[in-house]
């Protein structure tokens, strides 16, 4: 039986990772900052909303104007018929949702209303921006035991999720979440002779799948996303 697959919407990328994102995958987006990991995540749903496939961002680092501005600057209709089958909820309206939610209970309530969207509005597709902000804002004893309990709880859900995660270099040792996912994307910023940088992408890993794991040129062009041999 063939995969069900879901595309990543940027130029040439699919093609490396073998044919796209497995569907029902739990795919982390990690890497260093201003290396386009919000801004991949938001394509993917968002070209993917417009193919009729239902998706919820969760924004937990920035508000829900401050991210459709920045992409509304990178070329993408952000109007609201635009957006009809991608439903944002920012930290300040899960705060509001969650407002007579104990701290130490956080966690817990944060899945309850997460599976409340889903109810709700039936996605395919779940982000969550971020995972290092998702742990500073839930009360956890072991860190391991909580990334199992929570990516059991993903895996439940029965959704495609993309968790953005942030490195401090693409050297840093990989964690339980590298290893619970069943996909790495990972982008950098790697130097280009002694004045410039370029934005890089491999896939670590990508389970079921024959990728490709060299790194690529990550570029924004015309509009979209496209990869291209690195320098």
């Amino acid at each position: 039986m063939d995969m069900e697959l879901i595309s990543t919407y940027v130029k040439n990328l699919d093609r490396e990772l073998g044919g796209g994102i497995p569907k029902g995958h739990i795919i982390l987006i990690s890497g260093t900052p201003g290396t386009y990991k919000s801004s991949l995540a938001f394509n993917i749903v968002y070209h993917s909303s417009k193919e009729g496939m239902g998706a919820i961002y969760t924004l937990l680092e920035q508000s829900r104007d401050s991210l459709l501005l920045q992409m509304g600057r990178m070329g993408y209709d952000i109007r609201d018929s635009a957006l009809s089958e991608l439903h944002i909820a920012d930290l300040g309206k899960i705060r509001q949702a969650l407002s007579g939610v104990e701290p130490k209970s956080w966690d817990k309530g944060f899945r309850g209303y997460v599976e409340s969207l889903v109810e709700e509005h039936l996605p395919e597709i779940l982000v969550i921006d971020s995972l290092p902000v998702l742990e500073i804002l839930s009360y956890f004893k072991n860190r391991r035991e909580y990334l199992f309990h929570l990516f059991s709880w993903l895996k439940s859900l029965q959704l495609t999720t993309i968790l953005v995660n942030e490195k401090p270099s693409i050297t840093s040792p990989f964690g339980d979440e590298d290893f619970l996912a069943d996909g790495i994307l990972q982008t950098a910023l790697k130097p280009i002779g002694t004045s410039d940088l370029q934005r890089q992408i491999r896939c670590i890993k990508l389970r079921a799948m024959n990728h490709n794991t060299s790194w690529f040129a990550l570029e924004f062009r015309d509009g979209g996303f496209r990869i291209a041999p690195a320098i």
